[in-house]
């Protein structure tokens, strides 16, 4: 008896339909990966904006709270562990917003912006470069009424999600000049990083 050498037209449409199936699957894999992404990027862009706002809220704390305490900028500013969270060659153990012991040694540098009993805005200063040559560069005292002041926004919250659904641990800081007048008030300059605060005389 001798063999067919032509394929079994029943097992070339078996294999297009298994074929078509895996295509299928594949495609619908793909959305669904897809509209995970979407609805993880939608969160993470409704959140920045909150955190935006919690950060310049902060920043405004900030400028309100160091500018009516001029007197002690020199004693925040040789505190840098505790008043600043900007690691440097001057400051190598920076201040933790993240800290409880920080916040129970000063409850005054955090603030809960939006009601929920939980500490939203860490507030800091340090000093801009004053010194002028030959005088090396003293970043522990203030020489020219003028000094950094920011916020960092630690809420739990508004924190953004990464795309495995995780919160992602990072911080959002805003920061801006901040001057003394001698007159007994004070000048906020225009804040850094788009915060749009304006000016306060």
């Amino acid at each position: 008896m001798r063999k067919s050498l032509h394929p079994s037209p029943r097992g070339a449409t078996l294999l297009i339909v298994v074929m078509l199936v895996l295509i299928l699957l594949g495609l619908v894999g793909s959305l669904m990966v897809y509209a995970g992404g979407e609805r993880v990027r939608a969160v993470s862009h409704a959140r920045a904006g909150q955190r935006q706002s919690c950060a310049e809220s902060g920043l405004q704390l900030a400028r309100g709270y160091f500018g009516r305490n001029y007197a002690t900028w020199n004693t925040f500013l040789s505190a840098p562990s505790s008043y600043d969270p900007v690691p440097s060659s001057f400051n190598p153990t920076p201040a933790d917003p993240a800290s409880s012991t920080l916040l129970g040694a000063h409850p005054e540098l955090f603030a809960d912006v939006d009601g929920d009993g939980e500490m939203d805005v860490f507030l800091y200063i340090r000093d801009n470069e004053d010194e002028f040559d030959p005088l090396p560069t003293n970043w522990r005292r203030d020489n020219d009424q003028v000094a950094v002041v920011g916020a960092v926004c630690i809420s739990k919250t508004l924190r953004p999600r990464r795309s495995d659904g995780t919160q992602d641990p990072s911080t959002l800081a805003l920061e801006g000049l901040l001057s003394y007048n001698g007159g007994g008030g004070i000048n906020c300059s225009q804040g850094n990083a788009g915060t749009g605060a304006g000016n306060c005389n």
